[in-house]
């Protein structure tokens, strides 16, 4: 069992203090209990990383007045930098665990993680993301099935997997260190970034497992809780899923291989998406009008990263970046 001296949880933020102020005393409240139960406990700290040059979220880590809260402004845009300098301040500790400002940790959330982490000799634990709407989920949105994968559903504790999100991940620092890993700067403003840090973590030979008790809840605020965000959203992320895929390639011949492949999915998805769309249009069935559309938002996504075309998810108004 892996001795773990020294843990950082991680937080990136830009313009949200109110989220911010409800999420750290939970982060606290985690640490307290972990090490109340941890035998032996390891040193935590609590990272914010603002994103905002303004530092809109010094007063808020500073209203803690605890000094496990280290509060630090990265100004270059885009969450890259922001995810870069959150691994930059957390080099020096044995495990980064990383997680969303607008998230709120399950009891037990941090020990689980731990756990997991000494027991199934993993380079990174990735826990279930539970998404709660403000309001209320919207019917397209829940007979998209859309957030679904996300909860992990069926999937035990120390099950291996490809690639995650960094929005309840842990990380082996030294793992990092050893392969030198970084956030592109390339994906910063389109997401992705996190598939490929894991990805390029699991081709090296690392190992992520799931920990199915480690839970958070996500909260998606009501201007994303539509249907024209949530086709945005689908495909932003088909588009950088195979921008992905791309880069993991390697080799001229290998990308050109997944390229073709991937375009072959993309209109498939499409012609399936247009299909039940229609379909449950035609019979008012919101159970299947809402997945084919989804699908066919996924279609040209993928089309759109076969072609290199990025949607820029993390994007800033052009007036925010004149004031750099």
């Amino acid at each position: 069992m892996r001795a773990v001296e020294s843990v950082v949880v991680g937080m990136a933020t830009f313009r949200r203090p109110d989220l911010l102020a409800a999420l750290l005393p939970r982060v606290i409240d985690q640490i307290e209990h972990a090490s109340a139960v941890l035998d032996p406990a390891p040193r935590f700290r609590v990272l914010v990383v603002d994103n905002d040059p303004d530092a809109s979220g010094r007063s808020t880590a500073a209203a803690l007045d605890d000094p496990r809260i280290t509060y630090v402004v990265e100004p270059q845009p885009g969450i890259s930098s922001a995810r870069n300098r959150l691994l930059d301040e957390a080099a020096g500790s044995d495990v980064l665990i990383l997680l969303d400002d607008d998230e709120t940790p399950h009891e037990g959330w941090l020990v689980h993680h731990l756990s997991t982490y000494r027991e199934h000799d993993a380079d990174a634990v990735c826990g279930p993301v539970h998404a709660v709407f403000e309001g209320g989920e919207d019917p397209w949105i829940a007979a998209s099935g859309y957030y679904l994968g996300q909860r992990r559903t069926g999937v035990g504790t120390g099950t291996v997997i490809r690639r995650a999100a960094t929005n309840n991940l842990l990380l082996d620092m030294r793992r990092v260190r050893e392969l030198g890993l970084r956030f592109d700067a390339r994906f910063g403003l389109t997401g992705g970034e996190d598939s490929l840090f894991t990805g390029q973590l699991t081709a090296a030979g690392g190992r992520i497992v799931v920990c199915a008790e480690a839970v958070v809840d996500d909260l998606v605020p009501a201007a994303r809780n539509t249907r024209r965000f949530n086709l945005s959203r689908r495909f932003a992320q088909a588009s950088s899923h195979v921008r992905v895929d791309r880069e993991l390639a390697g080799s001229l011949r290998s990308r050109l291989g997944v390229t073709a492949r991937w375009a072959a999915i993309g209109a498939g998805q499409i012609l399936k998406g247009l299909m039940l769309a229609g379909f449950g249009r035609a019979t008012r069935d919101l159970g299947r009008r809402a997945p084919g559309e989804s699908r066919v938002a996924s279609g040209l996504g993928v089309l759109a990263g076969c072609l290199g075309i990025r949607s820029m998810s993390y994007g800033r108004p052009r007036r925010k970046w004149r004031r750099r």
